[in-house]
């Protein structure tokens, strides 16, 4: 730093410091000193005051479960607080904030059964709760009104998963092939009864429109009420690309012809257009499409001296496929 920098870093100090002095010698600095002072002891008062009026606050006590066996998997999810409001003395209640309670103890062995469901209505833990309250305090509600413990003794069994999703592309791009899934199939966990009736998981809704690339997402499965699948969630890609225009030389096939005599077309080929996505482009050959005049079609009316071009069969990745010319004439000729 520069001596001239320190220098005025100094005046402004010693400025600043006798203002300072100035304001505390000053009338008015006493009179606000006053204000501040009484300010303080009415806020004191009223504190006083409130904490010995009856009012109401609300707490989070931890739930704690003891004594899970090893073997039990927990298919439910289990509410790790409970929403308590009480009422009493602003003092009491301070006291509770300050000293916080212990956590509610749910001992699995005293409600296991054979269903493997258990259900603790609130009344029960309430009383619990109780014995840790003075006896001025009144409980003013609780939450959750029960809980509910489903669990499952045995082996789950693999549900497949069905996607729950539209898809759709821009129109000068195309979802390519498959939607792919992480998992096609999930275990499921649950007590007997439940298990039984799942037949498969489905997932959330997903939708995306006007896509023009690959996406890739992760949805959460919706499992069935007191059961649990794992994995919780699969990714989804749906594979999307650009489709471009490939313009084939198709041989047409005649049929329905007489045993006798041969159909012949002109021309004996006809071009077949039609939109692919860019890595099939290469994949798509002439021989993967199929044309044909069929004689029958002349039969009705023996002026006619063509027949349409009809698309039997193509790849099903190829997109608006169309023949040019689509009709042909033809001669028949002696075998």
């Amino acid at each position: 730093m520069r001596l001239f920098d320190i220098r005025y870093y100094k005046v402004n100090l010693i400025v600043w410091n006798k203002k300072i002095r100035d304001f505390l010698r000053s009338k008015r600095s006493k009179e606000s000193l006053i204000f501040l002072f009484f300010l303080v002891v009415s806020y004191a008062f009223w504190t006083i005051i409130s904490l010995n009026e009856v009012s109401e606050m609300s707490f989070k006590i931890p739930l704690r479960y003891s004594n899970i066996p090893d073997k039990a998997f927990i298919t439910s999810e289990l509410p790790r607080v409970a929403d308590v409001r009480l009422r009493d003395r602003g003092t009491v209640l301070v006291n509770y904030a300050l000293n916080r309670f212990p956590p509610i103890e749910i001992n699995f062995e005293t409600y296991a059964n054979s269903k493997e469901q258990i259900f603790i209505p609130s009344e029960q833990m309430t009383a619990e709760l109780k014995k840790k309250l003075v006896n001025t305090t009144t409980l003013v509600s609780f939450s959750p009104d029960t809980v509910a413990i489903y669990y499952s003794m045995a082996e789950g069994k693999k549900v497949p998963v069905k996607l729950i999703s539209h898809f759709s592309s821009k129109p000068q791009c195309v979802i390519s092939s498959k939607i792919q899934l992480s998992a096609d199939s999930v275990m499921v966990y649950a007590p007997q009864n439940v298990l039984a009736s799942i037949n498969e998981i489905r997932t959330d809704s997903v939708y995306a429109q006007d896509l023009t690339d690959t996406l890739r997402t992760t949805v959460s499965l919706m499992p069935v009420e007191g059961s649990k699948a794992i994995p919780g969630e699969i990714s989804v890609t749906v594979p999307v690309e650009e489709v471009i225009l490939k313009t084939l030389e198709v041989p047409l096939t005649a049929i329905s012809s007489p045993a006798s005599l041969k159909l012949l077309t002109f021309p004996a080929k006809a071009k077949a257009e039609c939109m692919v996505p860019m890595s099939r482009f290469s994949d798509l050959t002439s021989e993967q499409i199929s044309l044909v005049v069929d004689y029958k079609k002349n039969q009705q009316n023996n002026a006619r001296k063509n027949l349409p071009v009809e698309i039997v069969s193509y790849p099903d990745f190829v997109l608006n496929i169309q023949v040019k010319p689509d009709s042909v004439e033809y001669i028949l000729e002696e075998i």
